[in-house]
C-alpha cells in the first residue's frame, strides 16, 4: 500500500484521512475546485500550474494576497454549474513535485514559511481544520480504504470521493453479490479486481449518457438539498425503472430509448460479472 499522511488520519472519521493522501492523490472538491466552466483534467491542470506559479511571485502579506484573489478573479471565467457553490481562487498545486490540488495558505505550502493565511479565504481557517464532507463522514470505512488505495491521479480521485451514493451502490452490488461484508482484501492486491473498480469510477468521466446540458462531471455534494440530481426519466424510453437506478441518478444518466438502457445496463453486468 502506498504511503499515507498518517499524522492526520486519527483525526477523521473512521481515522481515514481522505484529503491529502499522498504525493499524487488529494481532493480538492470541498474548495470548488470541479466548479468551474471546463472541468476537464486539462484546464484544471493549466488553471493550478497558473496559479501556483503566479502566488510564488506574491509577497506574503495581506494585502498582496488579497491583491492575488483579486487578479485570479479578474483573469479567470467566473460562470459556475452551481453559482451558490464557492469556488477558492486559493486552490493550487501542493507537494514536493507540485503533483496534486492543495491550499496555496496553508502553512506547509511552499514560500509560507509555517505562516497560516488560510483565514484570509472565503471560509475562513478554522473550515480547513474541523470540515469534513459527507464521504468522510457516512461512506463505510471499506469503501474509502478501497477508492483511497486503488486512485491513480488526482483528477478522478477527487471528482468520485464525494460521490457517496454512487459509490454505496456500487460496492453494495458488490457485497450482495459476493454473499458476505465486503473487505479491503476483497479488492487490494487482486490486480484484475483494481483495474475493475477503476473502470467504474472512470465512467465518472467517461459516462456516455450524460446529458449534453448537464453541468458536466462537478458534484454538488453538500448536504442541503439545493442541488439535487434529477430522477433519471425512464419514460421516455419506455420502461418503467432499471435494476442500477441508484447508480445511474449519480451518473446524471438520460436514456433516449429502451436500446440506450440496455446498452447501459449491459455494461454494468460486464463490469460486476467480472469482478
Amino acid at each position: 500500500m502506498r504511503h499515507y499522511f498518517t499524522e492526520t488520519d486519527t483525526k477523521a472519521p473512521d481515522s481515514v484521512y481522505l484529503c491529502q493522501v499522498s504525493e499524487d492523490i488529494a481532493c480538492a472538491a470541498c474548495c470548488g475546485l470541479y466548479n468551474v466552466a471546463d472541468a476537464s483534467r486539462e484546464s484544471l491542470t493549466a488553471m493550478l500550474i497558473r496559479r501556483t506559479e503566479l502566488f510564488a511571485q506574491t509577497p506574503r502579506n495581506i494585502d498582496d494576497i488579497l491583491d492575488f484573489k483579486e487578479k485570479i478573479e479578474a483573469e479567470e471565467c467566473q460562470e459556475r454549474p452551481f453559482p451558490e457553490f464557492h469556488h477558492c481562487p486559493y486552490i493550487g498545486l501542493a507537494g514536493e513535485k507540485y503533483s496534486r490540488p492543495g491550499c496555496l495558505l496553508h502553512p506547509l505550502a511552499r514560500g509560507n514559511n509555517g505562516t497560516d493565511f488560510r483565514g484570509l479565504s472565503f471560509y475562513g481557517g478554522m473550515a480547513c481544520r474541523i470540515y469534513f464532507c459527507p464521504s468522510c463522514r457516512s461512506l463505510p470505512k471499506v469503501y474509502k480504504e478501497i477508492v483511497r488505495e486503488i486512485s491513480q491521479d488526482w483528477y478522478l480521485y477527487g471528482l468520485v470521493m464525494t460521490e457517496k451514493e454512487m459509490l454505496k451502490a456500487f460496492f453494495g452490488e458488490i457485497k450482495n453479490r459476493l454473499g458476505h461484508p465486503l473487505e479491503i482484501s476483497d479488492i487490494i492486491g487482486n490486480e484484475n479486481r483494481e483495474q475493475i473498480v477503476r473502470e467504474f469510477l472512470n465512467l465518472k468521466i467517461s459516462w456516455q449518457f450524460r446529458p449534453r446540458a448537464s453541468a458536466g462531471p462537478a458534484n454538488y455534494f453538500f448536504e442541503d438539498q439545493l442541488y439535487l440530481k434529477p430522477r433519471v426519466n425512464y419514460e421516455a424510453a419506455g420502461v418503467s425503472n432499471s435494476r442500477y437506478d441508484a447508480i445511474f441518478r449519480e451518473l446524471k444518466s438520460e436514456f433516449d430509448s429502451a436500446g440506450d438502457l440496455h446498452s447501459a445496463e449491459s455494461l454494468l453486468d460486464a463490469l460486476f460479472d467480472r469482478l
